[in-house]
């Protein structure tokens, strides 16, 4: 796991002020599309921005007299108005907006550059409002404290906005509206006028020409008459005549803790993708397939792409080695920390590096990336070699199993034609061996057929004959009857002879067809008998 407690910053505060930030630029942007002027009210903490905000806004004030001291207050509270405070203590600390739509003008009340609300609010004021005047060009009013005819301390004040916020000779104070609140003096406005014009132009060269006057509040009485509708519509006549400026910042100050963090953060998320990757590619690379390893190789590819490329812009190559680490980790299922250190660092980054020239951890960055690029560049050329001479003895592997696999499948199509050839032959002889006996069979047949008609024709002669032996007996009994007197003893004696010979033959008759029946038989169950064997 990353180590956090090494890095010297407070990760979800800066997470939070990226939000706090967003906010305030998704409203700006959508003020932005409506083709709104920008109106930007500055000045340091106690200059009576805020007053003048509500003032332009339509405010009514009441003037309060206490034992301890005498200040202006709100008449009426009101969420759209900024919060008063008659003492140095900032109030207001995100900017307050009103849009006066017979000007379309967007007015904005910024919080004071040198409050002492802490180093994160001071860093969110500074970035909304360089975020501001780079996304469109703006119109700047600075309010500041001017009681007598000179400036306080040589406008010290006015110099250290100009300096701090602005890159040298990019701004002249010339081209921004001054708003000269608190004036107490006799002075009439246009000597006034006349009197800081001559001091500005000893600070920079030009003639300004937008300067607007507040007097100071002493009564119930005097505040009628400075704060009154009068002066309201002078007051926005002077200011919407301003020019429009397009500015570009200088430095950002209160930003030595995104540095260590960014500094911190960014080496410690490289060096734990570069260790991961080395052990993660190098414990897998032997368990992958055709299809992880076609997939690795494209990764590695891309990594090495990204490595060797030189980008316009280091933040690009680092989202991209990120993005595609991550990728790499999803797709071979990593057991790593990547995503969960990264997200939130690469919102931080990429958010600040709009400002990364005045963020010296951006530098710092470039030589952890060229490191990284070294090291991995290493490490993957190497695993490069390795996964090659891998996939080369893994194909030589499988070369030979192939080889080996078809020597197999070659034995084995010779044993099943060997078998084949021996189911032919036992095929072939059991073919003979039933023609042999349907052969058999057929003389068999043969012989009964022979047999059965033999025996037929025997019969038909038995029965040929017995017909002649009965016709003969007709005969005879015929001629015996013709002789019937005369021999009829010896006749009837011949008759019964010749009688019980008759039976005897029709026995023998019917035995020989009872035989020949019998005899038909049992050929047929011995043939039966015969076939079934």
């Amino acid at each position: 796991m990353m180590q956090q407690d090494k890095i010297n910053i407070d990760e979800k505060t800066l997470l939070e002020t990226i939000d706090r930030i967003s906010a305030q630029l998704d409203f700006f942007e959508s003020k932005m599309k409506q083709n709104m002027n920008v109106l930007i009210l500055v000045g340091n903490t106690g200059s009576g921005k805020s007053t003048i905000f509500n003032f332009l806004q339509g405010a009514k004030f009441k003037y309060v007299v206490t034992e301890e001291e005498e200040y202006l207050d709100l008449a009426e509270e009101s969420q759209m108005f900024s919060e008063m405070n008659s003492g140095m203590k900032s109030v207001t600390k995100e900017p307050k907006y009103y849009y006066h739509e017979d000007y379309n003008h967007l007015l904005i009340d910024f919080p004071g550059f040198h409050d002492t609300n802490g180093e994160i609010d001071q860093l969110i004021i500074q970035m909304i409002f360089y975020k501001f005047i780079t996304k469109s060009n703006v119109k700047i009013a600075y309010v500041i404290t001017h009681p007598q005819n000179d400036f306080l301390e040589r406008g010290q004040a006015l110099q250290s906005f100009i300096n701090t916020v602005f890159k040298e000779k990019n701004l002249e104070i010339s081209k921004l509206a001054l708003i000269l609140n608190s004036y107490s003096q006799n002075y009439k406005d246009e000597k006034l006028i006349y009197s800081v014009q001559k001091q500005l132009k000893e600070l920079q060269e030009g003639k300004h020409e937008w300067i607007s006057i507040i007097r100071r509040v002493q009564s119930q009485e005097s505040l009628d008459q400075i704060f009154s509708e009068k002066n309201r519509e002078k007051l926005w006549l002077e200011l919407i005549t301003v020019n429009e400026i397009k500015f570009q910042p200088q430095i950002l100050p209160f930003s030595d803790k995104i540095s260590t963090y960014i500094t911190e953060k960014s080496n410690l998320i490289l060096k734990q993708i570069c260790q991961q990757m080395d052990f993660n590619l190098t414990l897998k690379q032997k368990d992958l397939n055709d299809e992880q390893f076609i997939l690795l190789q494209s990764l590695i590819n891309s990594i090495q792409h990204i490595l060797s490329s030189i980008p316009e812009h280091v933040e690009d190559w680092f989202n991209k080695f990120i993005n595609v680490s991550l990728e790499l980790s999803k797709t071979f299922h990593f057991e790593n920390d990547i995503n969960e250190n990264s997200q939130n660092f690469l919102k931080i980054f990429n958010f600040f590096s709009f400002f990364s020239e005045f963020i010296y951890g951006y530098s710092a960055f470039e030589k952890h990336c060229d490191q990284v690029q070294q090291k991995c560049s290493y490490f993957l050329e190497n695993l490069q070699k390795k996964i090659e001479l891998q996939r080369a003895y893994e194909e030589r592997n499988r070369e030979q199993q192939n080889r080996i696999k078809a020597e197999l499948q070659f034995t084995n199509e010779s044993q099943i034609r060997i078998q084949k050839e021996q189911l032919y032959n036992q095929e072939y002889e059991n073919r003979i061996k039933y023609e042999s006996q349907l052969k058999m069979e057929q003389e068999l047949r043969t012989i009964l057929e022979q047999d059965k008609k033999g025996m037929e024709k025997q019969y038909q002669e038995y029965c040929e004959k017995s017909l002649e032996i009965q016709s003969n007996l007709e005969k005879l009994i015929q001629n015996e009857k013709n002789e019937k007197f005369q021999v009829e003893q010896d006749l009837k004696k011949q008759l019964q002879e010749l009688q019980g010979r008759l039976n005897e033959m029709e026995e023998r008759r019917k035995q020989w067809v009872d035989f020949k029946g019998k005899v038909k038989n049992e050929f047929k169950a011995g043939l039966h008998h015969w076939f079934k064997k």
